[in-house]
């Protein structure tokens, strides 16, 4: 079973083809705007469903569909990643004969403008090798109404705070520059993101043979970051290698009490040739959160 895919899980798996603009969405087919109206939209489904039709349009713009303030797109804005941009690169290889098929909408919870349900159903287009494909979807679902305009807030993220600064404290990572963001979800859990750009001649690498256990400190106590899959959120399901390029990664937690203050990346290792170092004794990167 898929869920509705996010653009976040699209980040993590590089995909291609997503089956549906993750899970963002809009109302009609007509590229017209969705506005509550009194005689039309009073039912939250036929919101949820409508929204979804219309998330399958490409030529639909992005901004009717995808909230832009306070989103994923603010999440996953640092000085070395434009989350606009990105976010919109990813839409464009969805599939242009996408649709949604046997929508149903449960568990609806409203708080202010936002909106929120369990939505399931069916993802059907083209694969890039030509066969028809059918996918089934479920998920957790969050629209944010801006001026009458239902818009998605991508991976449930309601509310980004800026990390001011990112210090490494142990690990030896050198010539890095680390910026990111905290993204609070309308249920209340909480995802990290994180831009890594190497500055340096010397490569590194989170995990090695498997992915490197991630965690967050704060001033009560450890947490470990693990997948929220109503929101396709989830940690790197590998290692990965810092060269020379950008790299960022996104951390959800269920559960965080108290401020973050370091985020831990275990089987962290210096390369050499390609290899982890013999002579690195710092196997465990620790970064101080500045908020």
């Amino acid at each position: 079973m898929k869920k509705w895919l996010s653009m976040m899980t699209a980040l993590f798996l590089m995909a291609a083809v997503l089956a549906g603009a993750s899970g963002c969405g809009s109302d009609a087919k007509d590229g017209t705007s969705t506005r509550l109206n009194a005689s039309k939209e009073e039912n939250p489904e036929e919101i949820f469903q409508n929204f979804l039709k219309k998330a399958a349009d490409k030529k639909v713009p992005m901004e009717e569909v995808i909230a832009m303030d306070e989103s994923i797109i603010t999440l996953m804005t640092t000085p070395d990643v434009d989350g606009k941009t990105v976010i919109s690169q990813i839409r464009n290889n969805d599939p242009d004969d996408l649709r949604y098929e046997n929508i149903t909408v449960s568990n609806i919870r409203t708080r202010g403008s936002l909106m929120a349900a369990e939505v399931t159903g069916n993802s059907v287009y083209t694969s890039r090798d030509g066969q028809k494909s059918r996918n089934h979807q479920s998920g957790t679902v969050v629209l944010r109404n801006e001026n009458g305009v239902w818009k998605q807030l991508i991976c449930g993220i309601v509310e980004v705070i800026p990390i001011k600064s990112v210090e490494v404290i142990s690990g030896e990572m050198k010539n890095v520059s680390i910026y990111g963001n905290i993204g609070k979800l309308f249920t209340g859990e909480q995802v990290v993101f994180l831009s890594f750009k190497n500055n340096g001649m010397t490569d590194y690498s989170m995990g090695w043979v498997n992915p490197p256990a991630i965690s967050a400190i704060t001033d009560a106590g450890e947490v470990r970051s693990h997948a929220l899959p109503q929101y396709d959120l989830t940690p790197p399901v590998n290692a990965f290698r810092l060269t020379n390029q950008t790299l960022w990664v996104t951390l959800p937690f269920s559960k965080v009490n108290g401020v973050i203050q370091e985020i831990k990346f275990t089987d962290f290792h210096v390369l050499e040739g390609g290899l982890p170092s013999e002579g690195f004794a710092h196997p465990v990167l620790t970064l101080r959160i500045v908020m």
